[in-house]
């Protein structure tokens, strides 16, 4: 890592910083959530066979949003690959919006949050 640039970076990023309220700058950071992989790692028994298989990839990307002061906290984003799945059908109570889209890079400019 070069040090250097990045103490250069945080001098030059102060003063662009200080024109804002905490309650205007907002954070924003995604995660995957990969909902049928097995751990890689299990207790069992003496002398009961464990197996290992393979990893499943199926995934969605969670983004959360939140600004520097943690006064204004946006829903929830989920991100998926399917326009409906299925499990959206039997949940009666939304807990986060969803989107679907094959790259991740479009949300921001066809999904306005």
């Amino acid at each position: 890592m070069n040090y250097e640039s990045v103490a250069a970076w945080m001098t030059s990023l102060d003063p662009i910083l200080k024109e804002y309220e905490p309650r205007n700058i907002f954070n924003a950071d995604e995660t995957g959530l990969f909902y049928k992989c097995l751990p890689s790692k299990t207790y069992d028994f003496k002398g009961q066979p464990c197996f290992d298989g393979r990893h499943r990839k199926e995934r969605v990307l969670i983004l959360m949003d939140a600004n520097m002061d943690g006064s204004e906290k946006l829903p929830l984003l989920m991100i998926g690959k399917t326009a409906d799945p299925q499990f959206f059908r039997i949940v009666k109570v939304k807990l986060m919006e969803y989107t679907s889209n094959k790259k991740t890079r479009n949300i921001f400019t066809e999904k306005k949050l």
